[in-house]
This record gives C-alpha cells, sequence and structure tokens, in this order.
C-alpha cells in the first residue's frame, strides 16, 4: 500500500497529459520562481506567483502525477520568500 492510495489519491496519469489551461501552471511557477531571484524590486511578488501557480498545479486534477516543474517552481518561490523576509527582518532590527 502506496502513501497515494492511504489518502484517498492515486495519481496514475502522466503529468505531461493535463489538458488546457492547467498543463501551464507548473511551467510558469518555475519561470516565475527563476526570474524572482534576479529581479531586485519585484522578487517577492513574482516568488508568491510562483507559490500560488506551483501549489495549484500540485493540488487541482489529482488523477495526474507531480509536475516537476510545478514542485521544483514552488521551491525556488518559497526560497525566495524566506530570503526576502529575513532580509526584512534584519532591516527592521537594524542591522
Amino acid at each position: 500500500m502506496t502513501w497515494g492510495t492511504m489518502i484517498g489519491v492515486t495519481r496514475q496519469l502522466p503529468a505531461k497529459d493535463r489538458p488546457g489551461k492547467d498543463a501551464w501552471l507548473g511551467p510558469i511557477a518555475l519561470c516565475l520562481g527563476l526570474l524572482s531571484w534576479p529581479t531586485p524590486a519585484g522578487g517577492a511578488v513574482l516568488a508568491a506567483g510562483a507559490v500560488v501557480c506551483g501549489v495549484r498545479s500540485m493540488t487541482t486534477k489529482t488523477e495526474y502525477r507531480l509536475d516537476w516543474t510545478a514542485v521544483t517552481g514552488t521551491g525556488i518561490g518559497a526560497l525566495q520568500l524566506l530570503l526576502s523576509l529575513m532580509l526584512l527582518v534584519m532591516e527592521a532590527r537594524g542591522h
């Protein structure tokens, strides 16, 4: 018994077969996540967009396997948000 069958989710279909606009959520998340790093002013906004697109891709149409671009884009965006938050806290404390 796998974890997916224990919680009632079976991701059997390949991610590349996702129909319609939902197929673009993973690649968009990856692009936004990567663009958030060299963009100084809007990096946090792009990172937030990457996390939203990636999470939406992973939580909708659960019959499809997880898209590596969605997982990677979400991770990269989350790291950018964490770094932005750490820098904001350091600035607020006067460092």
